[in-house]
């Protein structure tokens, strides 16, 4: 009779068993799936959808125009993200030249290495930098680019430092980045919360550093509407290594 009475909670438990089974099951299918698909190699089409903003965000082919790049010149692009303006530099820059598109994001490089062989981008070379070394070849560089990445630095002094070492002399250095009037009173790091930074506070940063700021377009694009940060200004700064 003990038996009996207790057949119920074993159907229970074996009922129990079999959801959770099920639920593990399809746990391990969604990951499996989500683990091919990330190795997928992406696309020119994949690419191109991620690029179409750039224009309307960031006045790209503008904004490349004051890096002054030739052909044959080697250039960096910092924090180059999906690789988009490493894609264009290395046009610019054309097939004797060469194109250090650096990122510290793991994730990051792979999106890199995979718009490098969607668009057979030769003369792009792939860079893992540290937050205090971004790992470019010393006395090299006609210049660099920084778009919308100089807010994460969190060691910009030791940056700088390594952008003086890896530029020619006279090599330029172009930052831009986003920042609203109204929030440039807040502190440093209540700014990069917010993922802005005050321009003035980066021409500081950049004349201690050694740099000659030549100009400061702010705002480059007024009441910029982006996903991230919504209607914001983008400011764009040239500055060359002194001699």
């Amino acid at each position: 009779m003990a038996l009996i009475r207790a057949r119920p909670h074993l159907l229970l438990v074996v009922l129990f068993l079999a959801v959770f089974a099920a639920l593990v099951c399809q746990l391990l299918a969604f990951q499996e799936k989500s683990a091919g698909n990330a190795g997928n190699p992406r696309t020119r089409e994949s690419y191109d959808a991620l690029d179409k903003s750039r224009e309307l965000e960031q006045s790209a082919t503008d904004l490349l125009k004051a890096m002054e790049v030739s052909r044959g010149d080697w250039v960096a692009d910092l924090g180059a993200g999906g690789g988009y303006y490493s894609m264009r530099l290395s046009q610019l820059v054309g097939p004797e030249g060469k194109v250090f598109a650096e990122d510290i994001s793991v994730d990051t490089i792979g999106w890199l290495n995979e718009r490098v062989k969607a668009f057979d981008l030769r003369n792009v070379e792939v860079v893992k930098g540290e937050t205090d070394n971004p790992k470019l070849p010393s006395e090299s560089l006609a210049a660099i680019l920084i778009v919308d990445a100089y807010h994460h630095f969190t060691r910009y002094q030791a940056m700088l430092e390594q952008f003086r070492h890896a530029l020619k002399p006279g090599g330029r250095l172009i930052i831009a980045d986003y920042s609203l009037p109204a929030h440039r009173a807040q502190s440093r790091a209540d700014q990069l919360k917010i993922h802005e930074i005050d321009p003035e506070l980066v021409r500081s940063e950049v004349s201690q550093a050694g740099f000659q700021v030549l100009k400061c377009e702010d705002p480059f694009l007024k009441d910029v509407k982006t996903g991230r940060i919504g209607l914001v200004d983008f400011w764009v700064m040239v500055a060359l290594r002194q001699k």
